[in-house]
């Protein structure tokens, strides 16, 4: 019985045809991952009284209290949305300020006495979460760092889902500096998946915030 085999031309233009689709597809993903990945556009701002700067994505929602600073933002940092976002379910970048009494010319050791690591992650479940209830909150990666007038406390902490709001899981990032005059606390939370989407954005903030002169 004879076998009759397809040209070799046949099987060429195939291969061809399949490796230009393949290449289409992964140019369309290069593309979308760098239009995820690109800088968010920033505003700055200067907090003289506190002495700190920051700068917060520009497509949110700028809150300016006594001693608070918050960025609604929704998910794709759209100034539209973000107007009317719901502070419980968007992305929130916060710096809060507490002035303390008595701290003056205390070194980052015995800052660390005053306010230690016990301290800093008893008050996360309320500050961060809104949640009393300490077992519904996960609390992991605590770190403290002894600078040169400061003490550096980070976390990363999960808030559990909240069933009657129909509110998901949230994740949230913090920091908190502890000098002499002020506590800053610094805090980026989003609902889980928004997160991890805009990673980059949140890091972006937290290495914005600097403290100026006065209470370096």
């Amino acid at each position: 019985m004879r076998q009759t085999r397809e040209p070799s031309g046949r099987l060429h233009d195939a291969f061809g045809a399949f490796w230009q689709a393949g290449l289409a597809i992964v140019a369309v993903f290069c593309a979308l991952k760098a239009v995820a990945q690109a800088p968010v556009p920033t505003k700055a701002f200067d907090n003289p009284k506190f002495h700190y700067t920051v700068s917060l994505p520009a497509g949110c929602r700028h809150d300016v209290g006594p001693g608070t600073l918050d960025a609604i933002c929704s998910p794709e940092f759209d100034a539209e949305k973000s107007a009317t976002a719901s502070a419980a379910a968007s992305v929130v970048l916060e710096v809060s300020t507490e002035a303390v009494a008595n701290e003056e010319g205390k070194t980052p050791a015995e800052l660390a006495q005053s306010y230690d690591e016990v301290h800093f992650k008893d008050e996360l479940p309320e500050a961060i979460c809104g949640e009393p209830d300490k077992a519904r909150v996960k609390i992991d990666n605590v770190k403290q760092v002894l600078e040169d007038a400061r003490v550096v406390y980070s976390a990363n902490v999960v808030c559990s889902e909240i069933k009657f709001l129909g509110l998901g899981e949230r994740q949230a990032a913090v920091q908190f500096l502890i000098t002499p005059a002020v506590r800053y606390r610094l805090m980026a939370r989003a609902l889980k998946e928004d997160f991890e989407q805009n990673k980059p954005a949140i890091d972006a903030f937290m290495t914005s915030f600097q403290l100026t002169p006065a209470n370096q």
